[in-house]
């Protein structure tokens, strides 16, 4: 078990993780932008580009969907989850929860010991904080910079089948490349094929939407389940098994 000290620090540590990730993601957009425009280009500065921008269908529309992909997700994980611990064990590997599990239950120690800093502040990071820098750098940035690189290759091209294969291509290779790289930094090989699952459907999202706000909506949903049983866990309602 992490110290609930240990598990302060984590937090802190995300925190400025994800200062910095933003700092990168905007930096390295406007830095492109900057060179397209010495090329010739005159692409905008604006981060609509990223995805902060209106959902195609509006805000409330476009979180409620959001709201719906993040519960759908709760729901599909359970029996993948499931499944991932079962073929673990035939192979022989352990399903141990060495990184999430232990850093978990020193966050429920912490609510044990003072809720009241606790509980706002595993809010604002794990609900909050996270979620909208992750969706801001693996959809926004990185899905979004290899899907439309792939699309490169038909633009100009008058043939319309020729473009909706490209199109397709390029989603389906920007949607697995960059869900696998959010998979892999959840150092939890038993939950990697449901975030795995999660990220495609992220970048499903995005791309119907044009926007982030559905993606944060579906993310934070995700990840308030853990949050609320951590919580509730801690306030000794129940005894959660990590």
């Amino acid at each position: 078990m992490i110290g609930i000290s240990e598990s302060q620090r984590a937090l802190e540590l995300v925190v400025l993780q994800n200062v910095i990730l933003t700092g990168l993601t905007i930096g390295l957009f406007w830095l492109g932008v900057f060179a397209a425009r010495r090329f010739g280009k005159s692409p905008g500065y604006s981060l609509a580009a990223l995805g902060f921008s209106r959902p195609r269908a509006g805000v409330f529309t476009g979180a409620g969907i959001g709201l719906l992909v993040g519960v759908g997700a709760l729901l599909v994980s359970i029996p993948v989850n499931l499944v991932s611990a079962s073929i673990l064990n035939r192979f022989g590997y352990s399903t141990d929860s060495t990184v999430q599990g232990p850093f978990m239950d020193g966050l429920r120690g912490w609510v044990q010991q003072s809720p009241a800093l606790a509980i706002p502040a595993m809010i604002l990071v794990i609900v909050v904080i996270g979620p909208a820098v992750e969706e801001l750098v693996f959809r926004g940035g990185i899905f979004n910079a290899l899907y439309r690189l792939g699309r490169l290759a038909s633009k100009g091209n008058e043939n319309k089948r020729f473009v909706n294969i490209v199109e397709k291509v390029s989603f389906a290779a920007a949607a697995v490349v960059s869900s696998i790289v959010w998979s892999l930094l959840h150092l939890e090989p038993t939950i990697l094929a449901a975030i795995l699952i999660l990220g495609v459907a992220l970048c499903a999202l995005f791309r119907r939407t044009g926007s982030l706000l559905p993606c944060f909506a579906a993310h934070a949903t995700f990840n308030s389940f853990a949050t609320l049983l951590i919580i509730l866990s801690g306030l000794g309602v129940f005894e959660m098994p990590v």
